[in-house]
């Protein structure tokens, strides 16, 4: 397995601060958040051509790209809905708006050579929920079909709240799909008091990447590994059966003011978690 940071926690700092700090740290990989304020597309060229300078020269992987949130539609007008437009939105001009705008993000894993990308389904009623899921699955569809041919793999994120929001939701949707299955985001499974091993072991090989961060009292909130509740050896332990070699990408946008110190704790505790578990 492969260590990862997403850069939602460096929303304060610059993208090619926060990459140039990630790589320092020892982190495998990095998780770029496509909005703002780092990468809402389309990037210009030079500013792509920054971004892909200081990979290259920092000599790290992406570990995945993160097209989950489009706070950069709202402009400078106030954001009503980080998830929408989405992919799942009844207006159907909306909603070929985010596929379009999921496409651009398949297109940037090809050109940065990410694995994958993640994405949400976005917001809906109990009233709407069934017409939301058979417009969510048509846009899935399209974007399948479009991201096989980038040899590039669509990992869904569910969250309380939203259209899809558990593990089952999940499962349900990609079972028709050979590219797409789960992004797992562990705090996310407790706060809704799901078991960690048993999704792990239910999806297999259609874990296509992971979000670590802790919680506890079922409260959103992610924090820093070993703050909260969380098993981390059973999930890592539960990883290991099923020779997960995704990466374990820690998402702690909720330390933006300190981003640097969250990447240094966290990381030594992956390389004991890691470490600790060498069979």
């Amino acid at each position: 397995m492969k260590t990862g940071f997403s850069t939602n926690a460096f929303t304060e700092k610059s993208l090619l601060h926060g990459i140039d700090t990630i790589s320092d740290i020892g982190y495998d990989g990095v998780e770029l958040v496509l909005d703002t304020p780092h990468a809402f597309l389309p990037l210009n060229e030079k500013y792509l051509s920054e971004i892909k300078n200081c990979i290259k020269k920092n000599k790290i992987e992406i570990a995945n790209l993160n097209a989950n949130t489009v706070v950069g539609w709202y402009d400078n007008n106030t954001v009503i809905e980080k998830f929408e437009p989405s992919l799942s939105n009844k207006n159907e001009k909306l909603r070929q708006w985010r596929l379009n705008y999921t496409k651009k993000a398949i297109e940037l894993a090809d050109e940065l050579e990410s694995p994958s990308i993640c994405l949400t389904s976005g917001i809906s009623t109990k009233s709407e929920k069934q017409t939301c899921l058979r417009t969510f699955k048509k846009s899935l569809t399209e974007l399948a079909s479009f991201a096989e041919t980038k040899n590039i793999s669509i990992a869904i994120e569910y969250e309380p709240g939203l259209l899809i929001e558990n593990s089952d939701d999940v499962y349900h949707v990609i079972s028709q799909f050979n590219n797409v299955g789960l992004n797992l985001d562990v705090c996310h499974a407790a706060v809704l008091g799901e078991d960690i091993s048993k999704i792990i072991k239910k999806f297999r090989k259609k874990i296509i990447h992971t979000h670590i961060s802790d919680c506890k009292n079922n409260i959103h909130f992610h924090l820093i590994p070993g703050l909260g509740s969380i098993d981390f050896s059973a999930m890592y332990r539960s990883l290991k059966e099923i020779n997960y070699e995704g990466s374990l990408t820690a998402e702690l946008y909720t330390y933006s003011k300190n981003p640097e110190y969250a990447a240094k704790i966290t990381f030594t505790y992956l390389k004991n978690l890691m470490l600790n578990h060498v069979y």
